[in-house]
């Protein structure tokens, strides 16, 4: 899902139970209804619960881009669309990445 704000997000915000993951963070300048530049911040938002499982996040990355429908048939139509599928591949190695830094520095956090 995608999320708009005007400050660029964390990567990790943790509030309550839950934590949202960030990525992808773009900068976008846009007009106000008076012609005046605005800044404001996209990214790419999932959800989950601050304790959740690497498999579990992933899944949640994941799914925060793609319905479970949409998945299966990025990965049936590989070799029709192999740009579609790239992308796929690509997210789910964002999604790694984003699940074992997050474990990493949650360990780190109850360390200290």
């Amino acid at each position: 899902m995608k999320t708009y704000s005007q400050t660029q997000p964390d990567t990790y915000v943790i509030s309550g139970n839950e934590v949202r993951i960030h990525w992808d963070v773009q900068e976008q300048t846009t007009q106000d209804m008076d012609g005046q530049d605005q800044t404001q911040w996209v990214a790419n938002e999932a959800v989950a619960f601050v304790h959740d499982t690497r498999e579990i996040l992933i899944e949640k990355i994941i799914g925060s881009v793609y319905s479970v429908q949409q998945e299966i048939a990025t990965i049936n139509n590989r070799d029709e669309k192999p740009d579609t599928y790239d992308d796929y591949q690509s997210l789910r190695a964002t999604a790694k990445q984003l699940a074992d830094n997050w474990l990493s520095q949650k360990a780190a956090l109850l360390e200290g």
